[in-house]
């Protein structure tokens, strides 16, 4: 099929199966990759941090300062709870970590000047609560494989789901490393971190993130997208702002079914777009503009890494391929977005 063959588009659509829990799921604003104080790279205080995500109506985020777990209070620190602050309060906060790891160099090397490496790797929802800093960063090897493994190990002890972060920062991730760190572990990628955009994007000799990501799911791995602030700076003029990217989670709104639906993939990452359906309904995945979302909107279909369908919105569908897996991305007029995870026929 040609890319410029149309979707199929339809202005009104059959409404989605109805979840088996008993309390509904809703689309819940969250980020997961917040700092604060306690990171050491930003200036704001958690009470600050927190109270800025409510004022601009997010549900939840993920607190994750560099190398240690940060507590509110020291009644949060409850062994083997999710979260260190739950619904009854307001803002939802996950209980998180950046493991993080800088090391002078790394093989394969960076096709940059600088050389430099960096392994950032985010645990969310974590379960344990390490006191103080954690030294966790594997350092009898340079190999980018085994830095990444150790970090989805400690991931995995701490209970938390893994984030690769901004993984093309100084052109640190290939196709065949991001899919085996998929195979090893990591469930979420930062398709868009808005802090690193160009890196992000590709520079014409290293792919971007979409073609890694693209690689790695024609591999037949699981690995879903988010779109992240990596905020550092709040309500001032400072480096890496609060806002531009963010995740939209189906889930019940309390912290084990928040985590359950981004280990799962049941939400879409946005640097603008609000979409009001994001799902695989029977053999198609359908793609919905919420009314929220104003302007003019353009419905891209990727099957197996080509693009192979456009529709301007409000609602387009594209039959899920017999192999491999067809994902979606929208794109307002004003360059904002919002990528859909990829849908695969269920296994027979």
């Amino acid at each position: 099929v040609s890319p410029s063959a149309p979707a199929t588009t339809s202005t009104s659509s059959a409404p989605p199966t109805p979840p088996a829990s008993s309390r509904p799921r809703r689309w819940l604003r969250g980020s997961t990759h917040v700092h604060a104080r306690p990171s050491g790279d930003s200036s704001t205080e958690i009470s600050d941090v927190i109270a800025w995500y409510e004022r601009h109506g997010y549900d939840f985020i993920a607190l994750t300062d560099h190398n240690r777990v940060s507590e509110l209070t020291p009644q949060s620190s409850t062994l083997g709870a999710p979260a260190v602050r739950g619904p009854a309060q307001g803002l939802i906060v996950l209980a998180g970590i950046e493991l993080t790891h800088n090391p002078g160099s790394c093989w394969p090397a960076p096709p940059t000047p600088s050389g430099k490496c960096r392994i950032h790797v985010n645990a969310l929802g974590v379960t344990a609560r390490p006191i103080d800093r954690l030294e966790w960063a594997e350092r009898r090897s340079t190999a980018r494989l085994d830095q990444y493994t150790r970090a989805l190990q400690t991931a995995g002890e701490l209970g938390g789901v893994a984030q690769l972060n901004h993984p093309q920062w100084h052109w640190g991730m290939s196709a065949e490393l991001l899919t085996e760190l998929a195979r090893r572990g990591a469930r979420l990628v930062e398709i868009a971190n808005v802090q690193f955009a160009s890196w992000n994007a590709g520079d014409g000799v290293a792919p971007s993130m979409e073609a890694l990501w693209d690689a790695a799911l024609a591999s037949g791995v699981d690995l879903w997208a988010v779109a992240s602030d990596d905020a550092h700076s709040y309500d001032v003029a400072g480096p890496y702002p609060a806002g531009g990217g963010w995740v939209m989670v189906q889930a019940e709104r309390e912290p084990a079914s928040i985590v359950a639906a981004l280990a799962a993939g049941r939400f879409y990452a946005s640097t603008g777009v609000s979409l009001a359906r994001a799902e695989q309904d029977g053999a198609d995945l359908v793609v919905e503009i919420s009314p929220q979302s104003e302007g003019r909107h353009r419905i891209a279909f990727y099957e197996n890494g080509a693009q192979v369908a456009e529709a301007d919105g409000p609602v387009a569908r594209r039959a899920v391929p017999a192999r491999g897996y067809v994902r979606a991305v929208v794109t307002r007029h004003d360059g904002a977005k919002a990528w859909v995870q990829p849908a695969r026929r269920a296994p027979r």
